[in-house]
């Protein structure tokens, strides 16, 4: 069982995320903006993150790196649009489940 931070500010995203996360064993926690996620990964270990690619406020490449830098060995998974993202919108959730396994091992 893996502790996951779930950082989406779209309910339905997150709530397709969340079910998936739990269903394979995880401990979710989810929150709405990446300065939380930073907050959190201070306070308590973390075995993944997964970050919406489209938040307000902090960035979502600002918070990864923020938490790179206090977690290195910690994998960030970005969950959008954009080349640089594994997991691309609209959400294929066989696709996210194989990149889940292959991270949170």
């Amino acid at each position: 069982m893996k502790n996951v931070i779930l950082c989406s500010s779209n309910p339905i995203l997150s709530k397709s995320l969340y079910g998936i996360l739990r269903d394979e064993g995880h401990n979710v926690e989810t929150i709405e903006h990446p300065a939380f996620a930073v907050q959190m990964v201070i306070n308590k270990h973390y075995d993944l993150i997964i970050i919406d690619s489209e938040p307000f406020g902090l960035s979502a490449e600002d918070a990864a790196e923020i938490i790179k830098t206090v977690s290195p060995g910690m994998p960030v998974l970005f969950v959008g649009n954009g080349q640089s993202r594994p997991v691309e919108t609209p959400l294929d959730l066989e696709e996210f489940k194989r990149t889940l396994h292959s991270m949170a091992v």
